[in-house]
């Protein structure tokens, strides 16, 4: 474990690898966004706003920043880079995006003439609602939006196809994309792709493997109330019933669902894990399970009946783990995995390895020292094995 900094406050953002976050501070004294735990960009209070978005290695953060008049009145909000207005003058900006390069930024904002999305391929046409769904590339931007009585796709914006979907999602490459919509007899249908499922009571949204080979989704056949069906590559799993869940698919298509059993604030929150609609673990608090890319291994913190524990395979890694923060994602770099955890009001992100017990001798300790402020210094462990 490495001091990272302190412990960042709810609505906190995090690089799709798991590696760096940032969150927004807004105090008498000004705005602040913190990256890692050190001040990325400074301005006068309520200069700056959020949503935010981190690239890959932490080093281009988009959100947004207040332009005034000469007069200092507020015109209004710019996308802006690392705390320099990168963009025009809109009346609000939200659901920003960056690719995992930071090649690509877009942005959904409004104007006089409606919303508009806005990225490195220029600016879309206006419409009465915002998208409903914004996805990016490194060279490419796509978008579901509603107007003339339907959905549209839109890549790079340029219309491309008209759907009938209230809900969608897109692989990770853009190539292929899924939605769920209301049929004329009122049940819920799935769509990937150009291949229709059901007709459900209800259904989510299906999400695609990292590699975008496998598809799955859950759905309600018999119950009204949550869901009783998981559809995998197009066809039934086993699966655990449940209300407030998700469900995430790897290389090999093998799915979990991550299952809220009590919920009540973004962090106080107990989860179960299931694989094949099997328990991963007696009960606990895990974050989202981590993945690693071809479906190599899966990783999983949870309580155990000796202590709080990690997951690795179906098998416990190791005991006495220090606790994941909920919001967090848990990912792979290679054969390492990393999360982080919360203690007394720092932040910690903790190593481990697929290949055993390595130390402090991995790539993630390598990156975790170079977090917080001031420099991280390493901290007593209570156990070396597999970290």
């Amino acid at each position: 474990m490495y001091d990272a900094g302190k412990d960042p406050p709810p609505g906190a953002i995090w690089s799709e690898d798991g590696y760096h976050y940032a969150y927004l501070e807004s105090t008498e004294d000004g705005d602040r966004w913190i990256v890692d735990g050190r001040v990325r960009a400074e301005g006068a209070e309520g200069e700056f706003t959020g949503p935010g978005a981190l690239n890959a290695n932490g080093s281009i953060l988009l959100h947004s920043i207040g332009v005034l008049d000469k007069a200092g009145k507020l015109l209004g909000v710019a996308p802006a880079l690392n705390g320099r207005r990168a963009g025009a003058v809109y009346a609000e900006i939200h659901g920003v995006l960056l690719s995992p390069r930071g090649g690509n930024a877009a942005f959904v904002a409004r104007t006089p003439k409606g919303w508009v999305v806005g990225s490195a391929q220029g600016i879309g046409p206006a419409f009465e609602e915002p998208p409903f769904h914004l996805a990016v590339t490194e060279k490419q931007t796509l978008y579901f939006v509603n107007f003339g009585g339907g959905a549209w796709l839109y890549r790079n914006h340029k219309p491309i196809e008209r759907k009938a979907y209230a809900a969608a999602s897109a692989s990770r490459d853009l190539r292929r994309t899924a939605g769920v919509y209301t049929g004329a007899d009122g049940l819920i249908y799935a769509e990937i792709d150009k291949t229709t499922f059901g007709p459900y009571n209800a259904a989510s949204a299906p999400v695609f493997s990292a590699d975008g080979t496998h598809s799955a989704f859950l759905a309600a056949v018999e119950t009204e109330n949550g869901y009783d069906a998981l559809i995998a590559d197009g066809r039934p799993a086993e699966m655990h019933r449940c209300a407030d869940c998700s469900v995430k698919i790897d290389d090999l298509g093998r799915v979990f669902q991550d299952v809220i059993m009590t919920g009540v604030s973004e962090r106080a929150q107990i989860h179960m894990a299931f694989r094949d609609g099997v328990s991963l673990h007696p009960g606990g608090q895990p974050p989202r399970v981590g993945l690693a890319p071809g479906g190599r291994h899966f990783v999983y913190p949870m309580l155990a009946p000796q202590g709080l524990a990690v997951g690795l395979d179906g098998k416990i890694a190791e005991k006495g783990a220090p606790m994941p923060l909920i919001p967090a994602p848990c990912a792979f770099d290679g054969e390492e995995y990393h999360y982080w955890s919360a203690t007394g009001g720092k932040l910690y992100l903790v190593c481990g390895s697929a290949e055993g017990p390595r130390g402090a001798k991995t790539r993630c300790a390598a990156v975790a020292r170079t977090l917080g402020w001031p420099r991280a210094e390493a901290v007593a462990e209570p156990s070396s094995r597999g970290r």
